[in-house]
C-alpha cells in the first residue's frame, strides 16, 4: 500500500491487490471464481440475515446482521452487486457496526496466453478501535490474503480434478470436509438409503445421492435443483427426480415448492405442500406483486432434512452470480452515463431489464450481428442498434442510477415446474401428502392427456358375467398403468372401464398409446375370457389441476376434448387432436413407426361448438364382427 493513501486520515484504509494466472477454462471455473457464498462458508464466516429496503430512486438495499470480518457483531447495507459473465464481480457493503466503514471487494477476469488473468482487490475502511487495531497489526489484510488463498486452493482442487464439461462443477473441487455423521444418525440414514435402493434398483445412483449429502457444502444445499443435478452427473432426468423424491418419502429431504419472481427469479414464497401454495405473493427486491403460475414460476426443489444436515438460517452472501445463473450482466449505470460489458453470450432469447421496477423487453439474438444495445429512456426499456461486436452496450438516459440486467431465458430447462412434477408416476408414488386444498385450484399451461376405453364393454359383462369382467378389466388397468408410467406418464383415474392418464410431453403420450395397442394382442393372447379391444384418444393444451378424493386431478375444455376425441376412435386406432399432432417430436415418432400414416378426418364432438381436426392412426386392421 503506498505511504500517501492514508495521508491525513484518522483511520487507516486497508488495500490488498493480487493477480492470480491460470492456464484453464474460464468457462469451467467461472462458477466456482464467482461463488461468494461458497468462499464465505469455506473460510468460516458464520451465514448472516438480511430484509430488502426499497429505496425512493427505485433502488433495493440489504440491511444485515451478522459477523463480519473480527469475530464481532457487525450491521451494514449492501446493494444486490454487480458482475459480468466471466470477466467481473464486485460488492461493496456500507457498515453503521463494526470494525469497518466500508468494505470492497473487485473481481477483474481477463483471458491471457493459454487461460486467462484473475485480479482481486479489497478495499475496507476501517474505524473504532478494533478495526485501528486490526489494520495496524496486519489482521485485516491477512484476512483478504486468507480469502485469495481459500479461492486459490478451490480453483486449483478443481483443475487436479479429473475434466469436466464446461457447465458442470466437480465436488472435489470444493476443500469442504464435513464432521462425520454420529451413529445414529449414520444409522438412520442407511436404513433410509437401503429402502430407496430396493425400490428404485439404481444402487449407484442412491449412492452417488448420498455422497453429495454428505459430502457437498452447506451453500450448494440449501436449494438443490434435481434436473440441474442430472445434467451435471449426465444421469436420466426422470431416475433423478425419482431418486429425490423417493428421498423425501423416506424422510432425507424437504420438498419445497418454491414461488419465484417473474423478475429475479428469487423465491420469496417456499411452502412445504402444495395446500399451503399461494396465490399471490410480493417480492421484496423487486418491489413488484405477481401471481402464483404453477407452469412458470413454480419450481420444486429439495434441502436435505435437519436430522442429516442442518442449515443454518440465512445465508453465507446474499449476492452471488451461481445463485442465478440466468443472470448474464449486472451492472450499475449512473445517470445520463454509458457501458460496454463483453460477457460471452450464445445466441437465444434473452430478457432485458434494470432491477429496479419498470418495464423490461425480451429479445431473439441469433449471434450474427452484434447483441442489441440496451437503451433506458422515459421510464422504459428498449433496444437499440447493435453492440460492437463481442459487447453490449448499456445507455441510461435517465436522472437517476439505474442497475441493467441481461438474464437468458432458457433458465427453465433446469427448473422441475409444478406442471412438470405432478405428471411424473414418481410424485403420485411418493408424495401422497401433496394435494390442494379443497376449492383451490392450479393453472397448467399444458398437459397431455391420454384416454382409453373398452369396446363394447357392455357386452363383455353381459358375455363374462361381472366376476370375469370385472377381472379382466382389472387386469387390463394393470397392463395400461405399467405402460403408461413406463413412457413417463402418469395414471391420474379410472373411470369406469376407462382409465386418464396424463403426460409433461406429447412424444411420451403418443409412443404409450401406440404401444398400448402394439401390445394388446400380446395382453389377450391364450386368455379365456377373450381379452380386450382398446379404444384410445389424445390431446394436449391448457387446463388447471385441482384434488378430488384426495388425489390430483384435471379439469376444462382440454379434458372434455380428450374424452371425445376417444369416442372416436374405433379400436385398434389412436386418435390425436390436431394440436398434438403438431406437437415437437410427434410427426418424427410417426415416421419412424412400421404403422400406417395417420389420416386427417373432420368430427363433431359432443360439447364442442365447431368442427374439429383430428388424426386416426390404423394400428390394425379393423375388424367389423368385433361389436
Amino acid at each position: 500500500m503506498a505511504a500517501n493513501e492514508n495521508a491525513g486520515r484518522a483511520m487507516p484504509l486497508v488495500i490488498v491487490e493480487k493477480t492470480l494466472h491460470y492456464e484453464a477454462s474460464l468457462a469451467r471455473l467461472w462458477p466456482l471464481i464467482a461463488d461468494s457464498s461458497l468462499m464465505n462458508e469455506t473460510i468460516g464466516q458464520p451465514a448472516y440475515q438480511a430484509v430488502d429496503e426499497l429505496q425512493a430512486d427505485g433502488s433495493v438495499l440489504r440491511r444485515a446482521k451478522g459477523q463480519f470480518g473480527p469475530p464481532m457483531a457487525a450491521e451494514w447495507t449492501e446493494d444486490l452487486g454487480e458482475w459480468v459473465e466471466q470477466r467481473y464481480i464486485r460488492q461493496r457493503r456500507e457498515f453503521s457496526r463494526g470494525a469497518f466503514r466500508y468494505v470492497e471487494f473487485m473481481g477483474d477476469i481477463r483471458p491471457a496466453a493459454n487461460g486467462f488473468d484473475l485480479r482481486m482487490r479489497f478495499t475496507m475502511d476501517t474505524c473504532g478501535a478494533v478495526g485501528w487495531l486490526g489494520a495496524r497489526l496486519g489482521i485485516m489484510r491477512r484476512a483478504a490474503l486468507k480469502i485469495i488463498t481459500a479461492l486459490d486452493r478451490i480453483l486449483q482442487i478443481e483443475l487436479a480434478s479429473p475434466s469436466v464439461k464446461d457447465d458442470e462443477t466437480a465436488l472435489r473441487a470444493v476443500a469442504f470436509d464435513p464432521a462425520p455423521l454420529k451413529p445414529a444418525v449414520q444409522m438412520r440414514l442407511d436404513g433410509a438409503l437401503a429402502a430407496i435402493g430396493e425400490r428404485l434398483g439404481n444402487p449407484a445412483l442412491v449412492r452417488r445421492l448420498a455422497d453429495y449429502l454428505g459430502q457437498t457444502p452447506e451453500t450448494w444445499l440449501q436449494r438443490i435443483r434435481p434436473l440441474a443435478l442430472a445434467r451435471k452427473w449426465q444421469a436420466d432426468e426422470a431416475d433423478v427426480v425419482a431418486l429425490f423424491l423417493a428421498a423425501h418419502n423416506q424422510g432425507l429431504l424437504r420438498l419445497r415448492w418454491e414461488v419465484l419472481c417473474p423478475r429475479c427469479r428469487n423465491a420469496t414464497d417456499v411452502p412445504d405442500n402444495l395446500a399451503d401454495l399461494p396465490q399471490s405473493v410480493h417480492c421484496s427486491t423487486c418491489n413488484v406483486d405477481f401471481e402464483q403460475d404453477f407452469s412458470a414460476n413454480v419450481e420444486l426443489t429439495f434441502q436435505p432434512e435437519a436430522w442429516l444436515r442442518p442449515l443454518p438460517e440465512g445465508a453465507f452472501c446474499m449476492m452471488g452470480a451461481p445463485s442465478v445463473p440466468h443472470i448474464k450482466v449486472q451492472r450499475h449505470v449512473g445517470p445520463g452515463a454509458s457501458l460496454e460489458v463483453d460477457p460471452p453470450l450464445r445466441p437465444g432469447g434473452y430478457r432485458l431489464r434494470t432491477t429496479q421496477a419498470g418495464p423490461q423487453t425480451d429479445v431473439d439474438w441469433g449471434g450474427e450481428q452484434g447483441f442489441p444495445s440496451l437503451l433506458a429512456v422515459d421510464g422504459r426499456i428498449s433496444t437499440g442498434p447493435p453492440s460492437p461486436p463481442g459487447k453490449i452496450r448499456l445507455e441510461n438516459r435517465t436522472p437517476r442510477n439505474l442497475t441493467f440486467v441481461v438474464e437468458e431465458l432458457a433458465w427453465r430447462q433446469d427448473a422441475l415446474t409444478g406442471d412438470r412434477a405432478i405428471v411424473l408416476p414418481a410424485f403420485r408414488q411418493y408424495c401422497p401428502e401433496q394435494i390442494l386444498r379443497p376449492g383451490d385450484d392450479v393453472a397448467i399451461a399444458n398437459v397431455v392427456l391420454l384416454f382409453t376405453d373398452l369396446k363394447g364393454s357392455t357386452s363383455l359383462y353381459e358375455a363374462l358375467g361381472d366376476a370375469a369382467a370385472y377381472n379382466l378389466v382389472r387386469d387390463h388397468f394393470d397392463y395400461l398403468t405399467a405402460l403408461v408410467e413406463g413412457h413417463g406418464g402418469v395414471l391420474v383415474k379410472t373411470i369406469g372401464d376407462a382409465v386418464m392418464a396424463a403426460f409433461a410431453k406429447a412424444d411420451q403420450g403418443v409412443q404409450a398409446a401406440m404401444a398400448a395397442q402394439m401390445g394388446i394382442a400380446e395382453f389377450n393372447r391364450n386368455r379365456k375370457d377373450g381379452g380386450v379391444i382398446l379404444k384410445l384418444g389424445l390431446h394436449q393444451g391448457p387446463c388447471i389441476a385441482v384434488t378430488t378424493d384426495r388425489r390430483l386431478d384435471y379439469f376444462g375444455s382440454t379434458v372434455n376434448i380428450a374424452a371425445r376425441l376417444q369416442g372416436e376412435s374405433r379400436g385398434h386406432d389412436v386418435v390425436l387432436s390436431d394440436a398434438l399432432m403438431a406437437a415437437p417430436g410427434v410427426r418424427e415418432i410417426l415416421a419412424s413407426s412400421p404403422v400406417a400414416a395417420p389420416e386427417r378426418e373432420t368430427a363433431i364432438l359432443r360439447g364442442v361448438e365447431k368442427p374439429v381436426q383430428l388424426w386416426r392412426i390404423q394400428m390394425a386392421p379393423p375388424d367389423s364382427s368385433e361389436n
